[in-house]
């Protein structure tokens, strides 16, 4: 978020920042169309900015669409800083007419105010605005960006720049992107509005990014649908090629069980384990056993198994126990001392990020840093003539990551 002290931008910063930007290409739910078309609207006898609302708007539901959790904290002093000092009219506003609602109040020394966007702002139509308000995107210039260069995450600040850097070499075929999403568009409306602003943002060089508190970079990149990234995206005009971690989660939870050297794990549940993620055949291997058709449908099985609460009655935990149920076990009990079922995400995210940032992308860049570099999560995605160069790195550092245990290997 934003900081309240004055930052000063450096030339780094300046030279990776869309310095030219002249406005923002922003959400604009049905309901606020009307706010849109005058520069101004009059609330409780203060004349307040449209911008400065749709911008709010807009934020929300981008969090939305990135992270799928309708609930937004959001802090006084954030909001002063952005909106100045009638952000309490916006705010008011908003709960009047029935955009937002307040979930938890504020709770001092404990949490800011809680709202989330009403249901019927997510489900009517999502229009565009072009938000060209001076103020917003001065601030967004020269905060935002600096904020999240000096973010205490695991990120190295040196990496941050040169991905931040390299996205702004990427264009889109946008033709074909939007003629593949409205294929979509009748199946998750979710999942189309985010494709298609995407899509638009990135054709627009409209370039956002955030790096989070477990080392993960999201960006206009991060939630397109993969046919998309694979087939439309061009780095400085040329073609591009995806290389990832197959299995990514299952594996680096292997990891996470072997540095643990946990006595209540089957030597031969673990053994097959190990070898299914070392293989990439994880997935495939759930589909087999338990007749599902496809790989989404396992995937999310895992997901729901490795970052859920794990519940008695659970469909998941059930299926996945009849496979693996002491690492099952393993993992409600990392959770249950951690006093967090969702610790066993953060830091499998982390261990992730560390390999793919200060790793991967480290000894890239730190070999040739011609090669551009855009990630998505546990894959990145270059110039087809770096494939083979960058794929030889990629795995040498996966080996050697996954074998620096404490004595134990992986044997990847």
């Amino acid at each position: 978020m934003l900081l309240e002290k004055k930052i000063h931008p450096s030339n780094q910063m300046l030279k990776v920042s869309p310095r030219h930007r002249r406005q923002s290409l922003q959400f604009l739910p049905e309901c606020l169309v009307e706010i849109s078309k005058n520069k101004n609207f009059n609330y409780k006898g203060q004349k307040l900015k449209s911008a400065y609302l749709i911008d709010l708007v807009h934020n929300l539901i981008l969090k939305y669409y990135f992270k799928k959790e309708n609930s937004f904290s959001l802090s006084a002093l954030i909001l002063k800083d952005k909106y100045g000092y009638l952000y309490n009219y916006y705010m008011d506003y908003l709960k009047e007419t029935k955009v937002i609602e307040l979930q938890k109040n504020y709770l001092k020394g404990s949490n800011s105010r809680v709202y989330k966007l009403n249901d019927n702002v997510l489900v009517s139509k999502i229009n565009r605005f072009n938000n060209d308000d001076k103020v917003l995107i001065r601030k967004y210039i020269t905060k935002h960006i600096q904020f999240e260069l000096d973010k205490n995450n695991i990120i190295n600040k040196k990496i941050k720049e040169k991905l931040i850097e390299d996205l702004f070499h990427v264009e889109i075929d946008y033709t074909r992107s939007i003629f593949f999403l409205d294929s979509l568009k009748n199946d998750d409306i979710d999942i189309y509005n985010r494709n298609k602003y995407s899509v638009e943002t990135i054709n627009q060089k409209n370039i956002f990014y955030h790096f989070d508190s477990y080392g993960r970079m999201h960006t206009n990149f991060t939630i397109l649908k993969s046919f998309i990234r694979k087939n439309c995206l061009l780095i400085d005009g040329e073609e591009t090629c995806e290389i990832d971690i197959k299995n990514s989660q299952p594996l680096f939870l292997s990891k996470l069980i072997s540095d643990s050297d946990s006595r209540w794990i089957d030597k031969d549940e673990f053994e097959l384990f190990k070898i299914l993620v070392k293989n990439g055949s994880f997935y495939q291997y759930l589909m087999d056993n338990l007749n599902f058709s496809s790989k989404e449908e396992v995937k999310n099985l895992t997901y729901k198994v490795l970052f859920g609460q794990n519940r008695p009655n659970s469909k998941s935990d059930i299926k996945f126990i009849d496979l693996f149920p002491t690492i099952h076990n393993f993992i409600k009990i990392y959770k249950k001392e951690k006093k967090d079922y969702k610790i066993l995400a953060h830091d499998l995210q982390k261990a992730e990020s560390s390999l793919i940032y200060n790793q991967i992308i480290n000894r890239i860049v730190n070999e040739n840093r011609d090669i551009r570099v855009i990630t998505v999560h546990d894959s990145l995605i270059v110039q087809r003539k770096w494939k083979d160069y960058v794929t030889n790195i990629f795995y040498d550092e996966i080996f050697k990551h996954f074998n620096k245990t404490t004595g134990k290997e992986l044997d990847i």
